[in-house]
């Protein structure tokens, strides 16, 4: 058959013999059977068996007629037929036996195909739903009867999705408002299917609601008439009574009917699309999520109107199918003007809501409700629909549609569970992709945040090169003081070590008494050291201060970053440990500790020890003589007295005074070692001090810190969590919707 070139393709029907309602039930279940005979030879006709039978048997029944004659099984057969059999069976010799009376009776029924009288069939084919109120005592799920266990298990499925979604939506945004949606969507999956009529006020929106229930339920005018969102629900009201009405604490305003239509379909009346009042529009944009099927009513005289354009255009965001209604047609003077309109809205709708196929009924509501109005009159109810009135208007077609909905045997019935079904996945989809881009930015604006603490703390860094930067005038100043002692001791020095301080030489070589110079002179290097270590002191003392003051200036400035950049994250600095604020207080005073652990005594002793070993060293080892002779030269007048005193000295001792300016040049290089050896330490440690404080700010800014690096680290990891939950729910949905669509209901 696969291989097959005809044009149509012949299959055969497998059917199954059965005799008790338990073997129907089982034969309806197993692979192969298109429909069942049933025999009933050996079971009555009982409301029990009915009821066991039709709510569990998808496929047709055929009563199996084979008691010859008996017409009280005939009778039984054709209350059978009454109840949903699909037809008879029966030979033309049982046929001849049945009495003329049974025969009559059964075509006098005139039974159909489809086991319904022609009485409850519009002779335009469409089902009257006065048939379809008996059903309604069967259990419903979702708003359908008769599933089998599959469909029954994607609605539970669905639930199930759909609740975990809403908690994920709610974990990922919990400002999202429209959630509400979903809830309400969620909670109607059980209710009947949701047809919601839209369009601009004066399109007739409330006439076609009218003519559709058969009789002049609400108002309509030329202004705008519904205010508010208006729920149509079926409900059995006494004799005396059309309608009741009430308003939900929810805001919902409710009318309940007896009109059949709305046994299986609650149909919503929403305010104008381009009223003047925001509120009106409003409410009926937030409805629009909500329903099943929007029934967009357009005006013959103003097909398509900007404010009809961007409402179609909005209703794409929440993927809902349009049945377009092209109210007023009766205004065309023919029949070229009605199809020239048809096209216009058909390829602009077809382009605004990026469909193949728009379905479009041009009608005259108000025609169609007079005439129904005229029909009920002469009948004595009102009527949903009719054969008697006119089908001038086409108004019959777009009942036909709507009725369809209701017939599970059709593609529009099954295509009715499906949009039931898909209304509350698709909100939970448009809102689960509302959620992923807020948990995008948020996660975005997550690593920001921990991207900009972590280049907080590194900001020390550019901190320590400040202050680096700033401590070279600090050891500028500390090198020059030493330079200026230094200097002034060279100085010392030089004056000192000359062979005109005789009473100095005396003083070393002899032994003697010192004198009041000689002391005077001896004590200098004391006063110049002290005095100049006394000033040292002072500016590493404000050295240190400088440090500190620019770690609290430093540390609070990060504080107060911090705070003012994450204010929803401040850590309070009760619960900061007190060592925390220790670190920008905290220095080593290394560079004081130098200054403190240089003795001036000890170098003055040290100096004069060095004075001494020079005037020895030259003049020691001259004996009387000779250091007469040598302090000939220290007093007398001319180069050449002094000459002359030198030939007096000895060979040694000319070689001896000759080496005392050497001797004095070495004692100041010593001097000068020694400065140059304490301005390194003293320069090491002030750059100790300033690695200390860095590192103490450094640490203080780590601390400080941490919480709200914390914060943003659990921030992004949580919002990594709830994108994966995202994620795998919205999987779960996209799986929901390919069973959904898979779905053959009947």
């Amino acid at each position: 058959m696969l291989d097959s070139t005809s044009d149509s393709l012949y299959l055969p029907l497998v059917a199954r013999n059965v005799k008790s309602s338990i073997s129907a039930v089982n034969a309806s279940k197993s692979e192969g059977a298109d429909f069942l005979l049933y025999d009933l030879d050996e079971e009555k006709l009982d409301m029990t068996t009915t009821d066991s039978v039709f709510m569990n048997v998808k496929i047709p029944i055929f009563i199996l007629f084979s008691s010859y004659g008996k017409n009280t099984t005939f009778h039984e057969a054709l209350k059978w037929l009454e109840f949903g059999a699909s037809g008879l069976v029966i030979s033309l010799q049982a046929l001849r036996l049945i009495s003329d009376d049974a025969v009559g009776k059964l075509f006098d029924s005139t039974f159909t195909d489809s086991g319904r009288k022609e009485d409850d069939i519009d002779t335009s084919g469409s089902l009257n739903l006065n048939m379809a109120n008996g059903a309604l005592g069967a259990t419903q799920v979702a708003g359908f009867a008769n599933l089998e266990d599959r469909e029954k298990q994607v609605i539970v499925t669905e639930k199930l999705v759909l609740r975990e979604a809403i908690n994920i939506i709610q974990k990922a945004a919990p400002l999202m408002a429209e959630v509400s949606l979903l809830n309400d969507s969620v909670s109607q999956i059980d209710e009947p299917f949701m047809l919601a009529i839209v369009g601009e006020f004066n399109s007739g929106k409330s006439t076609v609601i009218n003519a559709l229930l058969g009789r002049r339920y609400l108002k309509d005018g030329v202004v705008p008439t519904t205010n508010e969102i208006t729920f149509l629900r079926f409900s059995e009201l006494s004799s005396n009574e059309q309608q009741r009405c009430e308003r939900h604490p929810d805001g919902q305003y409710i009318c309940y009917l007896p009109s059949p239509i709305l046994n299986e379909m609650n149909i919503v009346d929403t305010p104008g699309t381009n009223v003047i009042l925001e509120r009106q529009q409003r409410l009926t944009e937030e409805f629009v999520p909500r329903a099943d099927l929007l029934l967009f009513v357009i005006s013959a005289d103003r097909p398509l109107t900007e404010s009809e354009v961007n409402f179609l255009r909005y209703t794409q965001q929440w993927k809902k199918k349009v049945v377009f209604v092209l109210n007023k047609s009766d205004l065309y003077q023919n029949s070229h003007e009605l199809e020239e309109a048809l096209s216009f809205v058909k390829e602009n709708a077809a382009k605004l809501l990026n469909a193949e196929h728009v379905c479009v009924f041009p009608v005259s509501a108000r025609s169609a409700l007079e005439e129904k109005l005229s029909a009920s009159l002469e009948s004595g109810e009102a009527l949903s629909l009719s054969n008697s009135y006119s089908r001038s208007s086409s108004f019959h077609e777009l009942e036909n549609f709507l009725y369809s909905f209701l017939d599970g045997s059709t593609s529009n019935g099954m295509e009715r569970m499906k949009l039931k079904l898909q209304t509350p996945v698709s909100i939970a989809e448009r809102l689960l992709s509302a959620a992923e881009t807020l948990v995008r930015q948020d996660m975005r604006l997550a690593k920001q945040d921990l991207a900009s603490l972590n280049e907080l703390v590194h900001g020390v860094k550019n901190y320590g090169t400040k202050m680096e930067n700033e401590s070279i005038t600090w050891r500028r100043q500390a090198f020059s003081l030493i330079d200026s002692t230094q200097s002034r001791i060279m100085k010392l020095t030089e004056s000192t070590l000359q062979l005109s301080n005789v009473d100095i030489a005396a003083y070393y070589v002899l032994k003697g008494e010192k004198s009041s110079t000689a002391s005077a002179t001896l004590k200098i290097p004391n006063d110049i050291i002290s005095l100049a270590l006394s000033d040292a002191q002072k500016l590493l003392q404000d050295y240190e201060s400088w440090l500190q003051s620019g770690n609290a200036q430093e540390g609070r400035m990060y504080q107060e970053s911090l705070e003012k950049l994450w204010p929803s994250i401040v850590f309070p600095t009760t619960e900061m440990p007190s060592e925390t604020y220790e670190l920008l207080k905290k220095v080593d005073d290394l560079s004081l500790k130098v200054i403190k652990n240089f003795s001036p005594s000890a170098a003055s002793k040290l100096f004069n020890q060095e004075i001494r070993e020079a005037f020895l060293g030259t003049f020691g080892g001259l004996g009387a003589a000779g250091f007469s002779a040598s302090l000939l030269t220290s007093v007398l007048p001319t180069t050449t007295e002094d000459l002359l005193a030198l030939v007096l000295c000895s060979a040694g001792g000319f070689w001896a005074i000759s080496n005392f300016p050497i001797r004095r040049q070495q004692l100041i290089s010593k001097v000068k070692r020694t400065a140059d050896g304490f301005s390194r330490e003293l320069e090491a440690a002030m750059q100790e001090d300033l690695n200390e404080a860095v590192r103490n700010l450094e640490a203080f800014v780590r601390t400080i810190s941490k919480p709200y690096r914390d914060q943003a680290q659990n921030r992004l990891d949580k919002l990594l969590e709830i994108q994966d939950e995202l994620s795998n729910v919205g999987k779960r949905l996209q799986k929901l919707q390919n069973d959904i669509q898979n779905l053959h209901v009947s």
